[in-house]
């Protein structure tokens, strides 16, 4: 018998797939920076933070560094920006979510995908949600992740210059 291989052709243009593979690599580069607060957080050396946060949700890393910086200084005159960083993470992991656990279908025209995405909540029974999404606003998306890793980073810089964490 004779294997033979063929692949199937999706709807998806290369424009979106390169901008959802910046998302997946992005977001990536952002829950690594929210792990990195928390090592400097918990201050006792970054193996030891990797222990705790490596097998840590997305979700349970942004609470475990809200409930960190709280205990260490309280709301003090940073914790409303970094409360406002993990608030708009948790914005950014639910649109990445809808966006990776979708399945895609041709577009209105050629600069469109179709997304469909079908759930069944005890909160609200079953849905299907359809979605055109544009390259724009896919390539606008992950540029408000970059943000937010950049944001993060100089955060937790300024921490460390503020003698707030400590970076060994």
């Amino acid at each position: 018998m004779q294997k033979t291989t063929s692949f199937i052709q999706h709807p998806v243009s290369k424009d979106h797939l390169l901008h959802i593979g910046d998302m997946t690599v992005s977001f990536a580069l952002l829950e690594a920076e929210i792990q990195s607060l928390v090592w400097i957080l918990i201050a006792e050396g970054q193996r030891i933070g990797q222990i705790v946060t490596a097998e840590l949700s997305f979700r349970s890393l942004r609470a475990l560094v809200i409930s960190l910086y709280l205990e260490r200084y309280g709301e003090d005159s940073n914790y409303s920006t970094l409360k406002g960083f993990m608030d708009k993470a948790a914005t950014l992991e639910s649109r990445r979510n809808q966006i990776t656990h979708s399945i895609w279908g041709v577009g209105n025209d050629p600069q469109s995908i179709t997304r469909m995405k079908a759930s069944a909540k005890e909160k609200h029974g079953f849905q299907f949600q359809v979605e055109d999404i544009q390259v724009q606003g896919l390539s606008d998306f992950v540029s408000e992740i970059k943000q937010l890793v950049a944001d993060v980073q100089f955060f937790w810089i300024d921490l460390s210059k503020d003698e707030k964490a400590v970076n060994n």
